[in-house]
């Protein structure tokens, strides 16, 4: 498991029991609780690729301050 901040948000990314890696994290927005299967979303298949594809994710989509 690695946890990573991301524009001050913090992300675990891991391997749920299947062997899938999967980011978890609170929506800053509307704190609901989000977790994304990265294998099948980025085709991650480490928790390394799953970290790159995270912060790819976020570059392109930054958070916004409301």
């Amino acid at each position: 498991m690695a946890v990573v901040s991301i524009q001050g948000v913090k992300h675990s990314v891991k391997k749920n029991k299947n062997g899938d890696v999967v980011v978890e994290h609170t929506n800053i927005h509307n704190g609901r609780y989000d977790k994304i299967n990265l294998t099948n979303k980025a085709d991650a298949k480490t928790i390394k690729d799953g970290i790159k594809a995270t912060k790819k994710w976020h570059s392109k989509n930054p958070y916004h301050k409301k």
